[in-house]
């Protein structure tokens, strides 16, 4: 009556699944517990399903209660299963359906409607029926089994292209194709009903499931064998803690030097005794290696306290750790703990601050940290800086702001320094010290720097230069924008694009870009060629190197602010000869930190060019900077 061709290999692999899954160990999340509801759920429906096939076919040696309940079972749990996919999909999409009342209310109220249907069959026949010569046949309403099923798989579609662009590509293509692959088994299984084949459907959408998600290699660190920074992340963003709980993190003193003492293999041998040592002995505790000889420990039930973990990884580390048959490697850490007054009743806030702790540890051995709640909000104010930059690249609101340069003899204006300047949720200027930083990090300094030399730009051919007596415009370039290779067509186009000769904008570029001096260098000739003039920002804050500098054409030095406060706590000759040595190199010099008239008066008498600093004036937002310096021209 029914073919089995595909019941015996489905039921084989999902075994295999389903003990493998139980083999390895994961991180207690909502997606992980859906997907082996799936499993065990797949598994019953698919023996329920042999076994009311068996039974209808030999009906005439089986009992007709028995096979009734054995059918009623199975359609029970071919409706659970649906709303298990359902389940999945919602904690894959990250949607908490208890916190959506209106579509709890509904699909309890269609799952429970659909599974009374069902139940009632054992008094109606409602779903099938069973003659008394127990011969099977569908009920006239057997049909409504697929009212929850394709209810769920509608409200499944609807959650993934809602949250499309709130998570992750592959959480949206894992639920999307899973969803249509488990929709088309339904309507396989209405147009072949004879065929057993709705499970073959559902065990490709499990290994959709597997494979884009719950594949084990995805969570776990390969050095230390425990869960990997994703891992904890996930865990996370739904922790929920108890009052055993807690979270502690260490780190191996000094990594980055042991990693070249010891060597690679040998780091990543200890590493991996490490991992072992805490999974197998803490194996209640959860164990993520966040890199860098980094460890973050969290106890979200084990009745282990912190200080005694911290004591027994302690005396563990004063043995060594094997790296091969002949090493063994000592290693001591330092920890990183939450101060009383930090709770962990926000975990995601508490393990950043440990993170950020454990990358910023003193160099003294066998310290601890503690994360004070100054920590938190430093971190929370990094994020808040973050999501500045983000909003100010996406929507193109950098500011403009300007800084005069002025003539050393006449303090007159001839230049400008263009500064970017973004603003906070509530509008107030954040420092660029704060988000230069962050910006290079993440990437976005390229696109700001380039809507900056874009709006610098626009501003030379928006306004009459010569009236202010602006005869250039300074913008900054950040070193990670050297990188890219693209860097002078870019730059042309833009120049192109407003209309406006090279030599009217100097690049400026710190010490700090000629870590990398042939790629400076080739990238320098480049524009060069283009007529782009380029100035070195910052001279003497840190990579000061005269040779290199002798071989770039550069047309000013900047000297740094700290260099130019130095001379005037302790005047010396080191800073004149410098400033005689640039200018023997053809240098024109601009002294920076200028905020009085006597420091204007000694860098003109030790031969500076030009003058920057609060003495004449701050950044101003460009429209300021028009008014005023239009204004003093007229007058």
């Amino acid at each position: 009556m029914w073919n089995y061709n595909y019941v015996v290999p489905d039921f084989i692999v999902l075994l295999v699944f389903f003990f493998f899954y139980l083999s390895k160990k994961r991180v207690p999340i909502r997606v992980n517990k859906s997907f082996l509801n799936i499993l065990v759920l797949e598994l019953i429906v698919l023996v329920a399903d042999v076994l009311a096939s068996l039974s209808i076919e030999h009906g005439a040696s089986s009992s007709f209660a028995v096979v009734k309940i054995l059918n009623i079972l199975f359609f029970v749990f071919f409706i659970l299963r649906s709303l298990c996919f359902f389940m999945c999909t919602c904690d894959l999409m990250q949607v908490r359906i208890e916190c959506i009342r209106p579509l709890q209310v509904i699909s309890f109220f269609v799952f429970a409607l659909s599974e009374f249907f069902v139940l009632l069959n054992v008094f109606f026949p409602t779903v099938f029926e069973l003659s008394d010569s127990i011969i099977y046949s569908r009920a006239s309403t057997y049909n409504v089994i697929y009212v929850s099923c394709f209810y769920f798989i509608m409200v499944s579609l609807v959650i993934i292209f809602y949250k499309s662009k709130k998570v992750s590509r592959v959480n949206f293509y894992t639920a999307l194709v899973f969803n249509l692959i488990v929709f088309a088994g339904y309507v396989m299984r209405i147009i072949f009903s004879n065929f057993l084949i709705m499970d073959l459907f559902c065990l490709v959408a499990i290994i959709i499931i597997y494979l884009s998600y719950e594949n084990p290699d995805f969570y776990l660190e390969e050095k230390s064998g425990t869960f990997n920074t994703s891992s904890l992340n996930d865990l996370l963003r739904e922790l929920k803690v108890t009052k055993n709980s807690f979270a502690v993190g260490f780190a191996i003193h000094n990594y980055n030097e042991l990693r070249e003492i010891y060597g690679g293999s040998q780091m990543d041998n200890a590493i991996s005794q490490i991992g072992d040592f805490l999974t197998k002995k803490y194996q209640n505790l959860l164990t993520f290696y966040v890199r860098s000889g980094r460890f973050i420990i969290i106890n979200v039930s084990s009745s282990i306290a912190a200080d005694d973990f911290c004591s027994q990884v302690s005396r563990r580390f004063l043995d060594g750790w094997s790296a091969d048959d002949d090493t063994d490697v000592y290693l001591e850490i330092d920890f990183a703990r939450l101060s009383p007054e930090v709770s962990f009743s926000e975990p995601e806030k508490a393990v950043n601050g440990l993170i950020t702790a454990l990358s910023s540890m003193d160099k003294v051995s066998g310290a601890s940290v503690y994360v004070t709640e100054e920590t938190i909000k430093s971190i929370e104010g990094k994020k808040e800086v973050k999501r500045a930059v983000e909003r100010a690249v996406e929507n193109d609101a950098v500011e403009l702001f300007l800084q005069p340069l002025v003539d050393v003899n006449t303090h007159k204006l001839v230049g400008a320094e263009a500064l970017a300047r973004i603003r906070n949720s509530k509008g107030e200027l954040i420092p660029p010290a704060e988000f230069i930083p962050i910006a290079e990090r993440n990437g976005r300094i390229n696109i700001l720097g380039e809507q900056m030399f874009e709006k610098a730009c626009r501003f030379i051919r928006d306004n009459d230069m010569q009236a202010m007596g602006l005869s250039w415009i300074n913008v900054n370039l950040s070193p990670i924008q050297f990188f890219r290779m693209d860097l002078n067509e870019r730059f042309t186009s833009i120049l192109k694009k407003f209309k406006i000769p090279a030599r009217m904008v100097h690049l400026e570029i710190t010490e700090e870009s000629m870590i990398d001096y042939a790629l400076l260098l080739k990238q320098i000739l480049a524009m060069k060629k283009s007529g782009f003039q380029f100035v070195l920002d910052d001279y003497g804050s840190g990579y000061s190197n005269v040779t290199r500098l002798k071989r770039c054409p550069f047309v000013n030095v900047k000297l740094d602010m700290e260099l130019v406060w130095d001379y005037f706590r302790e005047q010396d000759k080191i800073l004149p000869t410098l400033v005689q040595t640039f200018k023997q190199m053809n240098f024109t010099v601009t002294a920076e930190g200028i905020e009085n008239e006597d420091m204007a008066e000694a860098m003109k008498k030790i031969g500076c060019d030009y003058l920057q600093g609060f003495y004449f004036a701050k950044p101003l937002p460009a429209d300021e900077f028009l008014i005023k310096y239009s204004a003093n021209q007229g007058a």
